[in-house]
């Protein structure tokens, strides 16, 4: 009689915290508009992808490739377009970084190295975003931080600043001479997050990448809602994750 009443009792709990769960755990994604070139966007987004295998053994999927893309927003429809991928790149070397890769002169990309067959030394290549062309220079300056500025001065506020995991709130923000403003805010789960945030070219809108492989743009201003960018898988057999957006060119 009482393992049945224990087994009654655990089976109440059970369906008590599943419903519960269910009304109140269950913290949807935000919600936005699908990208349209219509709005007037100009400019290109270049952002930087890993090609993952979709196997789960092991648990950690095996990076393919990794490579820089880029949007061009004035085109109907937004094709993304292959700048170079690490695998262009083994001729040259097998320890090339995309991870601190960095727009140069708003046309070039800029792909630090370290060249083991001959100065043994790091050293910076060179390719332009809409030709692919491949070139190497010493007179780059050194690559540096992204100090996220706008030209009216306006700072981006690194979205882990202002992220509440605990009451599952996420947005975007940037602060002027005097005030923090909020730009985007909403619910959304605890996995979901923003990163990569970038101006657009004339300071009004903002570029970010979340956790399910878009690209989202924002009004400074709110005078539009949101407006998302899915990233297409471009290989067979191969997931894409995004892993960060490296600016917003003219």
């Amino acid at each position: 009689m009482t393992s049945r009443l224990l087994l009654l009792v655990s089976i109440a709990i059970l369906l008590v915290t599943t419903v519960v769960v269910a009304l109140f755990g269950v913290v949807p994604l935000p919600e936005y508009e699908t990208f349209a070139s219509d709005k007037g966007f100009n400019g290109k987004l270049i952002y930087h992808v890993e090609f993952q295998s979709e196997n789960i053994i092991p648990p950690a999927p095996d990076i393919m490739d990794s490579c820089i893309f880029f949007i061009d927003l004035s085109e109907s429809p937004a094709q993304e377009k292959e700048v170079v991928c690490n695998s262009d790149l083994y001729n040259i070397s097998y320890d090339m970084s995309f991870y601190d890769a960095q727009i140069h002169n708003d046309d070039q990309i800029l792909l630090s190295y370290w060249d083991y067959r001959e100065s043994n030394d790091s050293r910076v290549l060179i390719v332009d975003i809409e030709s692919g062309i491949i070139s190497e220079s010493m007179d780059v300056p050194p690559l540096s931080e992204n100090n996220r500025m706008n030209v009216y001065g306006e700072k981006l506020i690194e979205p882990w600043e202002t992220t509440d995991y605990n009451s599952r709130l996420i947005g975007i923000y940037y602060v002027n001479r005097i005030d923090t403003i909020e730009v985007y805010n909403s619910r959304a789960p605890s996995n979901y997050y923003f990163e990569s945030l970038h101006w657009s070219p004339d300071g009004d809108n903002i570029v970010a990448g979340d956790s399910e492989n878009n690209l989202i743009i924002f009004s400074k201003n709110n005078l539009f809602t949101p407006v998302k960018i899915p990233l297409s898988d471009q290989k067979v057999d191969e997931k894409v994750e995004l892993i960060n957006v490296l600016g917003w060119t003219n």
